[in-house]
């Protein structure tokens, strides 16, 4: 859910910063901004002097509060006066602090800005409650609403940026500590498992599904889950961002220029294939996939080479797609059990189904 998404305004009583916060630690004041900014090495000389709330927001996931703030004229260097602070509705139990903020203060600072939005400050390791400082790109950069595109000129951006980022943590390098524990056949069958056990609810409230349609949910989710074993194998494997539906990158105003790719709380270890299955085969009408989608794909294996990955063939690009069109299945599930609204996760079933049959998954299974 991009920053631009409309959504709802959380602006405290009497302008108080801290008031839609359960956290004691986010940095409001002039002050408390100047030290996080001297904390990350952004700010060396000078310090922030005052500071506007100039709008709230809360999404499902995320607060959001965008602040205008003015430097003391000794302060070096010059840093955005336009900025974003962001902290999760519900913090993380997992140890370092929510994904994301651990994404901006481990992996981010290696890589240039676009694609990743410049990051002033952020929690630091040890702190229980994370929050994220970044520059506010809101107008020099813009969003498309849900449901409109992108244009194809915009498209193109947007995949070159994730080839990109692929081809830089390709089986682990650059992101060797990020990448975790690796898969296992029992993890991934155990995951799978959880989201199987909500299938039966799932099928009583579609009851306008076709019978075949309930059939292939039925055989995907009692398969031997193949397309998900292809992470036990640790060739090709990369870094992606887990979310990378178009509404997450923002487009130069110009209409021209490198997008940003935001919304980092889901990143994890997979094939880059991942992601283009989620922006095309589960977001994009039939219609619209099957006219751009090939071209797209050859784009993305073109900017792989060129960044040096030249031991992954197309036909083995298209293979582990076509293996996550079967995965995309499981969003529409997930996204009913979490009370997600119809229109939400309904879409996208009919999208997921239709790349299914389009790529004759079945003989994946």
């Amino acid at each position: 859910m991009s920053w631009v998404e409309t959504s709802m305004n959380t602006s405290g009583p009497e302008g108080d910063p801290k008031a839609v916060s359960p956290f004691d630690t986010l940095p409001a004041t002039p002050g408390e901004l100047t030290s996080a900014l001297r904390t990350s090495g952004k700010l060396r000389e000078g310090e922030i002097v005052n500071t506007n709330v100039a709008e709230q927001r809360q999404t499902a996931i995320s607060h959001l509060r965008f602040l205008e703030v003015g430097y003391s004229r000794a302060s070096r260097p010059t840093l955005p006066t336009r900025l974003l602070l962001k902290w999760p509705v519900e913090a993380s139990a997992e140890a370092g602090g929510d994904a994301e903020t651990r994404f901006y203060r481990d992996l981010a600072p290696a890589l240039s800005s676009p694609p990743i939005v410049q990051c002033l400050a952020t929690a630091s390791a040890t702190s229980a409650e994370p929050w994220l400082l970044l520059e506010d790109l809101r107008t020099s950069h813009r969003c498309p609403p849900w449901p409109d595109r992108p244009t194809e000129r915009e498209l193109h951006a947007a995949v070159i940026v994730l080839a990109g980022l692929h081809a830089g943590w390709w089986e682990g390098r650059g992101a060797e500590r990020a990448l975790g524990t690796p898969h296992t056949e029992t993890s991934l069958r155990a995951m799978v498992a959880d989201i199987r056990a909500h299938l039966p609810a799932f099928l009583d409230v579609v009851t306008d599904l076709p019978r075949s349609d309930r059939a292939v949910l039925e055989t995907v989710f009692n398969s031997p889950l193949r397309p998900w074993l292809r992470l036990t194998d640790q060739r090709d494997l990369t870094l992606i961002h887990g979310d990378a539906h178009t509404w997450n990158f923002l487009f130069p105003r110009s209409g021209s220029g490198t997008p940003y790719l935001i919304d980092w709380q889901t990143w994890h270890t997979d094939v880059g294939a991942r992601d283009l299955a989620y922006m095309m085969a589960l977001h994009w009408d039939p219609r619209v996939r099957q006219q751009l989608e090939r071209p797209l794909l050859e784009l993305y294996h073109r900017e792989l080479m060129q960044c040096g990955i030249t031991a992954y063939s197309f036909e083995e690009l298209l293979l582990d797609y076509r293996r996550c069109v079967v995965r995309n299945l499981t969003f529409p599930i997930i996204f009913w059990s979490r009370g997600f609204s119809r229109e939400r996760w309904r879409y996208r079933l009919d999208c997921a189904l239709a790349a299914f049959h389009d790529f004759n998954c079945t003989e994946l299974l």
